[in-house]
């Protein structure tokens, strides 16, 4: 289906410049482009017509593109919009993403990012087109779009999160530090029939052992020194709505039993009371310790963990889930550049090796740690290996965890040609999934491989 684009700004160049680069891309020249010069004309066409994809400037008389993109989200939610703006960053550019935004570039528009940003939401919008008639399979990940990644693992995992969330199960996710269980634990929430009331969160590791029960299920006044009036407690806080007992293992046993109760009777007493309370919270646990082998350990109550592990989530390091790095390094490079309302920056192919090489002990969170740091302490748009100075890497591992073995003796076209292969071969011919890991446009891998099979002719 031909594809209709609206381009909103009261600069006639800008008009002309976005009208003539889809006329003048063979990709695009089928789409129709129709402009307009004010958010008050573009609003109306918008009524008239359903727009595919929509270009509008910040600033205009009357109406602004933040009336423009709010329009179109409530009337044409379908409807990709990318807001042209002279500032990188700020406060217009945050209220436009808030208001369903796909991007914003910054002006003078560049072209290789025009192009970059019309592929995406073209892509994406033709990925969605296909798999609504496939019956909430795997890519719907897109419907909780808070969880970046295209692994196996990952899609397995947020295909049995779309399956618990809409139930009352108790759910146990376990992993090793920074793999993201909380953000599981709060999609399960925000799926849930449950999304509209509170999730409530609880540290169980940083809160003082003789303080948690207090802080779980409540007091009453004068039951100890310093209970000036009666306290709700996190259970009460999350009644019909979620908890979340994050580090649960460093529950000690006593306080284990109690939790018990409460998950089966789904009742508490507050400290001080002899009288039950009802509570309705559906329990989310994470742990980033194997509880089964802490039952046999004596740490932890075995009918306790059975309770919990009605339905096991495991996160994987992302170690093992290399292909998400490209993916979660965009993610972060654009949303620190954004908060921290610095203009965008890039990474390099040689940059995105390295962190897909990478072990992460750390794993995301120490990814977007190393991000955040090459964002700041590097002043230009690219973000080359020398901005990752600080990453302790050593180059024997580097080279031999590299798909790419036997550089020696090889030019700096041998090692880009084997790059451009290998990962094609790895992405089985994907184009754009290659390109996206290489950090370059899908046209310059489309040119190099054009190039590639006249040398070899």
């Amino acid at each position: 289906m031909r594809k209709r684009v609206l381009v909103v700004d009261d600069e006639a160049l800008i008009r002309e410049f976005i009208q003539s680069f889809f006329e003048g891309t063979p990709e695009f020249s089928e789409c129709k482009v129709d402009v307009a010069v004010n958010g008050e004309e573009a609003i109306a066409r918008i009524r008239e017509k359903t727009y595919d994809l929509i270009f509008t400037d910040l600033k205009m008389p009357g109406k602004s593109g933040l009336d423009v993109i709010k329009f179109a989200s409530e009337h044409s939610p379908t409807t990709d919009t990318v807001l042209l703006t002279a500032y990188a960053g700020g406060e217009s550019a945050a209220k436009a993403m808030a208001y369903g935004a796909y991007e914003y570039i910054t002006k003078p528009v560049p072209i290789d990012e025009l192009e970059m940003i019309v592929r995406h939401i073209f892509e994406r919008r033709e990925l969605i087109e296909e798999n609504r008639d496939l019956k909430q399979q795997l890519r719907q990940k897109i419907s909780y779009p808070k969880i970046i990644g295209r692994s196996k693992k990952i899609m397995d995992i947020m295909e049995v999160v779309k399956m618990v969330a809409p139930t009352n199960s108790t759910i146990l996710i376990t992993g090793e530090s920074g793999t993201g269980k909380e953000l599981i634990a709060q999609a399960i929430h925000d799926l849930s029939p449950r999304k509209d009331k509170n999730f409530v969160r609880i540290n169980c590791a940083a809160i003082p052992e003789q303080l948690i029960e207090s802080e779980l299920f409540g007091f009453e006044k004068g039951s100890f020194t310093g209970a000036i009036k009666r306290t709700r407690g996190k259970f009460e806080m999350a009644h019909e709505g979620s908890i979340l007992l994050d580090e649960i293992s460093e529950m000690n046993l006593d306080l284990q039993a109690k939790l018990l109760r409460v998950i089966q009777e789904k009742e508490l007493t507050r400290i001080g009371s002899e009288t039950p309370v009802k509570v309705n919270a559906r329990v989310i646990a994470t742990s980033n310790r194997d509880l089964s082998a802490e039952v046999e350990k004596g740490n932890f109550r075995e009918d306790l963990f059975f309770r919990l592990n009605i339905v096991p989530i495991h996160l994987p390091p992302l170690c093992e889930r290399p292909e998400d790095v490209p993916l979660l390094a965009d993610h972060f490079t654009k949303k620190l550049c954004f908060e921290h309302g610095i203009a965008k920056k890039v990474i390099t192919p040689e940059v995105t090796e390295l962190l897909v090489t990478y072990k992460w002990p750390g794993n995301i969170r120490e990814l977007q740690n190393a991000i955040e740091r090459a964002i700041i302490t590097n002043p230009g748009d690219i973000l080359d290996l020398k901005a990752f100075h600080f990453m302790d890497v050593k180059p024997a591992a580097k080279v031999s965890a590299s798909p790419l073995g036997g550089l020696d003796g090889k030019s700096m076209a041998e090692v880009e040609k084997m790059m451009i292969f290998n990962t094609l071969e790895k992405t089985n011919n994907n184009r754009t999934e290659a390109a996206t890991i290489l950090g370059i446009t899908t046209r310059t891998l489309r040119n190099k491989l054009h190039q590639y099979a006249q040398e070899d002719q």
